[in-house]
């Protein structure tokens, strides 16, 4: 009875995020209200608060929606796509790099969506913004630590690299979601690979 309560209560949670996310993006974040998300997932605004007793917590979920789809870990043992652009920018090799952001791009109408709501979030929302600052941090943080561990470029240039570098990933990826523009993805992410294998591992 216990694991089916779980089973229960989870696809309620499951509907709530699915049906919220898809009024954010029809709607806004700022415009959608909880009655209209409670409505559009079959429940009461007070099945919603027992879920989500604010706005924010349910932006925590979709943070942790986009970091299972990623594999990526909130503790000390961080999962296979830290480590993963880590080796990658360690090793410095453009096959690998657009390797890399050809198998992030294939996930991109599946996690992009969440990421594009907690930025809208962000904007108005403080504790969301420091939500999406320090998942920005993490992946920014993966590629100075490849630099790191390979010795390249002065260390005081590491951050605005890998900060660069995130930027025009982040700019690429919208426009297949928010921007809904689809230029040539192999064109942009060959471009996108150029980019960050002269950004972060040519020193010539």
């Amino acid at each position: 009875m216990s694991s089916l309560r779980e089973a229960q209560k989870q696809l309620t949670r499951d509907m709530i995020v699915e049906r919220a996310l898809e009024l954010f993006t029809e709607k806004g974040y700022a415009a959608t209200t909880i009655d209209e998300i409670a409505a559009a997932a079959g429940t009461t605004r007070v099945t919603f608060y027992a879920y989500y007793p604010s706005r924010s917590d349910l932006m925590r979920d979709f943070m942790a929606r986009v970091n299972a789809v990623l594999d990526r870990s909130d503790g000390p043992d961080r999962a296979s796509t830290a480590v993963e652009l880590v080796d990658v920018v360690r090793e410095g090799k453009l096959p690998g790099i657009l390797a890399w952001l050809e198998s992030r791009a294939a996930l991109w109408p599946v996690f992009r969506p969440y990421l594009d709501v907690l930025d809208e979030a962000a904007a108005v929302d403080r504790e969301v913004r420091t939500l999406v600052e320090g998942w920005h941090g993490e992946v920014i943080s993966d590629i100075v630590r490849g630099m790191q561990l390979a010795g390249r470029f002065p260390e005081e240039t590491h951050h605005i690299r890998g900060t660069l570098a995130f930027t025009q990933l982040d700019y690429v990826a919208t426009l297949w979601t928010r921007r809904k523009l689809e230029p040539n993805r192999d064109h942009a992410l060959e471009v996108l690979a150029d980019s960050w294998y002269h950004l972060l591992c040519d020193e010539r």
